[in-house]
């Protein structure tokens, strides 16, 4: 789909997602889908393909439930501490295209910008620490917070109690269309995903929603020279 061009004097509310929309998903899919079958097969003294496709089925029959988000669930699953894993790998952290900029210029605009995201406390805390996003935005939201996954209709409720949002005057960028559903389900109007959330996989064709790949797309030059 092409581009959405963003009327911004129609948003209000600004719902960001991080891994794979701020963040470059490469550093999640490095975690979750090498280091941790390399150290689950080591841990359970399994070879690694059998270790990598046992524990990646597990990981499709519990997706999109607050289980696949846990960290605590998979540090029991796999006898491996998640946590460690990422500080490991930190080096990998990196924002995408325009984020920076991106988000220098939320800040300025006066809009509402909220991280909402799928990711556990302690996971967030990791990229935190490196990252420094919770500077960026007025406030953060994990599924944790409020014992749904964005995927289910009642994270959406419980967002809109604690951060009241007019449906009609708010975006909501993320790069899961699963999640991207849930919030059409519940109303949300401006909704956008990213053709290549990992830069180092290749950029994805046939999306459901308007697609960007650098953040600043939709900011048009002359709201930047003010």
């Amino acid at each position: 789909m092409t581009t959405t061009v963003i009327d911004w004097q129609k948003i209000d509310t600004l719902l960001l997602d991080i891994d794979g929309t701020l963040l470059d998903r490469n550093f999640d899919n490095v975690v979750w889908e090498q280091l941790l079958p390399s150290r689950y097969g080591e841990a359970k003294g399994l070879e690694p393909d059998r270790a990598k496709d046992k524990l990646l089925k597990h990981m499709r029959q519990v997706a999109h439930t607050l289980d696949y988000y846990r960290i605590d669930y998979w540090a029991k699953y796999t006898g491996v501490d998640l946590i460690e894993l990422h500080h490991e790998v930190a080096h990998l952290l990196e924002f995408r295209p325009g984020t920076r900029a991106f988000l220098d210029w939320i800040r300025g605009s006066g809009i509402h910008s909220i991280l909402v995201t799928n990711a556990d406390r302690r996971c967030f805390a990791v990229k935190d620490s490196y990252c420094h996003l919770s500077e960026e935005v007025s406030n953060i939201v994990s599924c944790q917070d409020y014992g749904y996954p964005k995927e289910n209709k009642g994270f959406w409720v419980r967002l809109n109690e604690e951060h009241p949002f007019d449906n009609d005057r708010t975006l909501f960028i993320d790069d899961d269309e699963s999640v991207l559903e849930a919030a059409r389900s519940y109303g949300i109007e401006h909704l956008l995903t990213i053709r290549q959330p990992d830069s180092k996989r290749t950029a994805r064709q046939g999306l459901r929603f308007s697609s960007i790949n650098n953040l600043m797309e939709i900011v048009p030059a002359e709201l930047i020279a003010q």
